[in-house]
């Protein structure tokens, strides 16, 4: 299974705006897009187990559920015609619509700290600049929310897939998979 993410020069460490999909964040002057999965691989979230499971944002499980998946490779389009296959994630599955669930591992992260790193994170603060404040502002209305399978621009829990393990791949991991262009969609 295939699932396409967010654009990233970081290696998923801190919001970049690099694609044009995502959370429109924006003023008089400025667009950026915010994606939940920008911070996927920080050193809190690489370090941080909920249940013995890794969390993720995967943008295909905000809409229905999904049974486990035992490999999920995760791309993004780099450019036309490029597609980037940058990881594959081991034993995947969509985190329950619970609320019970979903306020415990809010807990979890904030015992982590990581509420703090987003909010202290210089590389988000450089990339938004004038847009900083309002992006971390939608990412907390995120990370408060209790919902797991949300529509457009409906706020959703900050993670929505757990995982076992990660193997990273090359970054010039090119493969031809360009034609995948839906973020809402998991691909076979």
């Amino acid at each position: 299974m295939k699932a396409k993410t967010y654009k990233s020069n970081n290696n998923f460490t801190a919001p970049e705006s690099l694609s044009d999909f995502g959370i429109e964040i924006s003023n008089a002057n400025k667009r950026k897009y915010l994606g939940l999965e920008e911070f996927n691989f920080c050193p809190i979230l690489l370090d941080f187990k909920f249940e013995n499971q890794h969390v993720a944002y995967i943008p295909c499980f905000s809409s229905n559920l999904r049974p486990p998946i035992n490999r999920l490779k995760l791309f993004y389009r780099e450019r036309p015609g490029v597609t980037i296959h940058y990881a594959t994630l081991i034993n995947v599955s969509q985190i329950e619509q619970d609320k019970s669930l979903i306020q415990n591992l809010r807990k979890s992260l904030e015992i982590a700290g990581f509420p703090s790193y987003v909010e202290n994170s210089l590389e988000f603060q450089r990339n938004y600049v004038s847009l900083f404040e309002p992006a971390f502002a939608t990412w907390k209305q995120n990370f408060e929310s209790d919902t797991i399978i949300a529509k457009r621009t409906v706020n959703r829990f900050i993670v929505n897939a757990f995982f076992e393990s990660i193997e990273f791949h090359d970054s010039d991991n090119i493969v031809n998979w360009s034609n995948l262009k839906r973020a809402s969609v998991l691909f076979s």
